[in-house]
C-alpha cells in the first residue's frame, strides 16, 4: 500500500507552519518523505494511506504494524486509510500513540526537539562520535569518528567536525573544523579552521573565515573574512577583518586590523613570519612583507618590506606632581 503526505498545518509558531517547522536541519515534511519514502497527496489515486505531516519519527515497519489487522477505510487523526469500495469509519486519536510521537500543537513541540537530538546522538555514535547529553546536532552535519560534542554545544546546518576533534558549549552553522582541533564556547558562522588548532575560549569566526593548520585563536577574538595561514597565533582580544595573514604570524594583544574608513572596506595583507604586537593598529589597505616587526602600540598607515621593523610611538611627557591639575577624585 502505497504511502501519501499532504501539506496540512494544523498550527503556526513564528511564522512558519508546524508542517515546515525545522527539526534540526530537515522539516517535519521532508524527515516524514524520506522515512516513509511518500509521495505527495496530490498524486493518490485508488488506495493507500494519506498522512498529514504530524509524525516525524514514524517509519514503514511501524505504520504497517498499526494497520495490520484493521480492516476497511477509516480516518484518525493525522490521516486515513483508503481501500477501495469500503465504507469510512472514524478510530479515536488514542490510537494514534501506535504511531509514536505526534505534532498536533505547539505543546507537543519540545518533546519533538528532543526526541530529534537524541536521535542525531545517536546516529553520530554509530559513526564512532560522542554527542553529549544537552548537544543538538543537526541531522545535515557530518562528525567525524573520535570527535566529542559536549553539553550546550550547537551543531546547525552543514557542519563538518573532523575526527578526534572536540568541540565545547560552541555555537557552528556551516562551518567546518578539522580533525584534533579544539572549539571552546566559540561562536563560528560559515567558517573554516584547520586541523589541530585551538579556537576560543569566547572567539567569533564569522563568515567568510579560514584558518590554516596548527593555529591558535585565543579568547575574545573575533575574525571576518580572513585568511589565517598555519602556525598563526592570535591569542586574544584581537580583530582581524578583511585579511589575509600569513603562517607563522604572532598577532598581539589588542591588535585592531582597521578595514573600514567609513566609506568602503579594504584588506590588510600579512606575510609569513611576521611580528604584530601588542595593541597596534594597521589601517587598511596596507601590505605588510615577510619577517616585518610592528612594536607594541604602533598605528601602521604604510607599507612594509621584508624585515623591516616599524615603531609609531609619540614620546611620552612627564610633569611631576601635576596629576591633580587634571583629575581630582574627590
Amino acid at each position: 500500500m502505497k504511502i501519501f503526505l499532504t501539506e496540512r498545518s494544523y498550527f503556526t509558531f513564528r511564522g512558519v507552519s508546524s508542517a515546515d517547522l525545522d527539526l534540526l536541519g530537515k522539516s517535519v515534511y521532508q524527515l516524514m518523505k524520506e522515512r516513509l519514502s511518500a509521495e505527495s497527496e496530490e498524486n493518490f489515486q485508488g488506495e493507500g494511506v494519506v498522512l498529514d505531516p504530524v509524525f516525524p519519527f514514524l517509519t514503514r515497519e511501524r505504520l504497517f504494524c498499526y494497520l495490520d489487522g484493521r480492516e476497511g477505510s477509516y480516518r484518525f487523526a493525522g490521516g486515513a486509510v483508503y481501500r477501495a469500495g469500503e465504507p469510512m469509519s472514524e478510530t479515536p486519536r488514542t490510537g494514534i500513540s501506535e504511531l509514536g510521537l505526534s505534532l498536533f500543537s505547539l505543546a507537543d513541540l519540545p518533546a519533538v526537539l528532543l526526541a530529534a537530538a537524541r536521535e542525531s546522538a545517536a546516529l553520530c555514535l554509530a559513526r564512532g562520535a560522542l554527542v553529549e547529553e544537552g548537544a543538538i546536532v543537526d541531522y545535515t552535519a557530518a562528525v567525524g569518528r573520535g570527535a566529542i560534542v559536549n553539553g550546550g554545544s550547537r551543531l546547525c546546518g552543514a557542519c563538518v567536525i573532523g575526527e578526534n576533534a572536540e568541540v565545547c558549549g560552541s555555537y557552528l552553522k556551516d562551518s567546518s573544523v578539522g580533525s584534533g582541533t579544539t572549539v571552546k564556547y566559540s561562536t563560528l558562522l560559515g567558517a573554516r579552521v584547520g586541523q589541530n588548532c585551538t579556537v576560543g575560549p569566547y572567539a567569533y569566526l564569522r563568515a567568510g573565515s579560514a584558518v590554516g593548520n596548527g593555529c591558535r585563536i585565543g579568547d575574545f577574538v573575533e575574525i571576518k573574512n580572513a585568511k589565517i595561514g598555519s602556525g598563526t597565533k592570535v591569542s586574544h582580544l584581537a580583530y582581524l577583518g578583511d585579511a589575509d595573514v600569513g603562517e607563522k604570524v604572532n598577532v598581539g594583544c589588542g591588535a585592531i586590523f582597521v578595514n573600514y574608513d567609513g566609506r568602503k572596506k579594504s584588506r590588510t595583507k600579512v606575510g609569513n613570519g611576521c611580528f604584530i604586537g601588542s595593541n597596534c593598529n594597521l589601517i587598511a589597505p596596507l601590505t605588510l612583507g615577510d619577517g616585518a616587526f610592528v612594536a607594541a602600540g604602533s598605528t601602521l598607515t604604510r607599507d612594509l618590506c621584508a624585515d623591516d621593523f616599524c615603531i609609531a610611538r609619540a614620546r611620552e611627557t612627564v610633569k611631576p606632581h601635576r596629576g591633580k591639575q587634571y583629575y581630582d577624585p574627590d
